[in-house]
């Protein structure tokens, strides 16, 4: 509205001026309104020509604000490009972490976690980056150890490094080499850990192809963070799973934290798939104990749904680490918007900050990108997926895996950066767009 006012104050200013230049034009072509000569006009010509000067830029600032109009009676009202807005998150890249694990089978390293290792008795480093193959045949969860700033590839050593090293020496029992651990109990192919600390013990959750009703969900816990063993040893060690829904009963690439959100009074809080393939579904779990967890909602993925066009959000990779408290009953966190693939095909995914309410299922604004792919060629390219961030001090250490190669090599990489309150926040969505996603029977 403050725009159409502004237009229409222009157009008047302009109706006048042209009365003014009405008269200033018969001065100026030496003729009055009979067509009868005028004497030379007393002024210089410079005091004619400002009003014509005038004009233009009259006429040039109504259609400026006629196409802000009409951008908004097309893209809705208030409409700003989001990726040119500034973020609350910003992050500088730091490139490659590690060179890709000579025994772990192409395209690479998948699905990272970071954690933090100081509540582990003895762990000999700061922290451990747990990852896993990316769709191998056998699968496998792979451990690097890091000592210091996680975002600082020198201070990062692999498992085995460290065993030569001979820091895991007092531990009396231990895998030999990465990877540290492989469920060949209940189904096979290992894949998407994500790991917490609880009680001095790191509960990590996984799946197998063949567990469950399809891939499900899985949970194994280590005392010391480097041997684990399944939940209920040979017996059903399964965590989620369902037989009522869409999908095909996939329940992978689970992540889960201790619940940030006041409007949940469950103590964890996580989100899976729910059914794989290109036509997948992603689901939101709670529990109070980390092993046995309620599905609370079903989320469709709809392109364009508060995130840019031909882009979903993926809430299997939200970095539950980064959800942070805005206040108002708001929430922000770091997620994956990206293109609809599956297995192993290739796809576009870019890091954004998505807007939650204090039920942790309600998107409550735009999506707005944080790190955008890297140039033709870049580690980075074509994906950046998988986020794990941590926060020391006011900067926030973040690690992601990069994609490139026609998905053909997945590489871990970092970024560093800070967050601020102060910053504005994304536009809005509408009241009724705020659970657009949510999966009606």
């Amino acid at each position: 509205m403050l725009r159409l006012y502004l237009i229409t104050e222009g157009l008047a200013h302009k109706l006048e001026l042209d009365n003014d230049l009405g008269e200033a034009r018969n001065f100026y072509d030496g003729r009055n309104e009979t067509g009868c000569q005028n004497s030379v006009p007393s002024y210089p010509n410079e005091e004619v020509k400002k009003p014509i000067l005038y004009r233009k830029a009259y006429e040039l600032l109504f259609f400026i604000l006629l196409a802000v109009v009409f951008a908004e009676r097309i893209l809705g009202e208030g409409f700003v490009p989001e990726e040119s807005s500034p973020t609350n998150f910003v992050f500088k890249k730091h490139g490659r972490m590690f060179p890709h694990p000579p025994e772990m089978r192409k395209p690479g390293p998948y699905y990272t976690c970071l954690v933090k290792m100081k509540d582990v008795k003895d762990f000999p480093y700061d922290y451990a980056l747990y990852f896993s193959t990316d769709h191998g045949k056998k699968g496998g969860i792979w451990m690097w150890v890091c000592t210091g700033s996680p975002t600082v590839s020198e201070n990062w050593t692999s498992y085995d490094q460290a065993l030569a090293d001979s820091k895991f020496d007092y531990l009396k029992k231990k895998p030999a080499a990465n990877p540290i651990f492989i469920d060949r109990t209940q189904g096979s192919q290992t894949e998407t850990p994500h790991a917490n600390i609880i009680d001095d013990k790191v509960y990590m959750t996984y799946h197998n192809a063949g567990a469950g009703r399809s891939q499900s969900t899985l949970m194994a816990t280590s005392e010391d963070g480097v041997n684990f063993s399944r939940i209920n040893g040979d017996r059903d060690s399964v965590i989620l799973d369902y037989e009522d829904g869409p999908g095909n009963g996939h329940t992978g690439y689970f992540r889960w934290t201790l619940n940030p959100f006041s409007g949940l009074e469950h103590k964890y809080v996580g989100y899976s798939l729910h059914g794989g393939g290109d036509n997948s579904h992603s689901a939101m779990w709670a529990s109070n104990d980390a092993i046995s967890w309620d599905r609370l909602e079903v989320f469709n993925h709809i392109e364009g749904d508060a995130i840019e066009n031909g882009r979903f959000i993926k809430w299997p990779e939200i970095d539950t680490n980064s959800i942070t408290r805005l206040g108002n009953g708001e929430y922000i966190a770091i997620c994956v918007g990206g293109t609809r693939s599956s297995g192993g095909k290739s796809r576009v995914n870019e890091l954004y900050e998505i807007f939650l309410a204090h039920d942790c299922k309600t998107i409550t604004r735009m999506a707005r990108k944080i790190l955008k792919n890297g140039p033709s060629g870049a580690n980075d390219e074509e994906e950046l997926s998988q986020p794990t961030s941590v926060q020391i001090g006011n900067t926030w250490h973040l690690i992601y895996v990069g994609t490139r190669g026609s998905a053909g090599v997945n590489t871990v990489m970092s970024a560093s950066g800070m967050f601020d309150n102060a910053t504005a926040k994304s536009r809005p969505l509408k009241s009724s767009e705020h659970k657009r996603h949510h999966h009606r029977k």
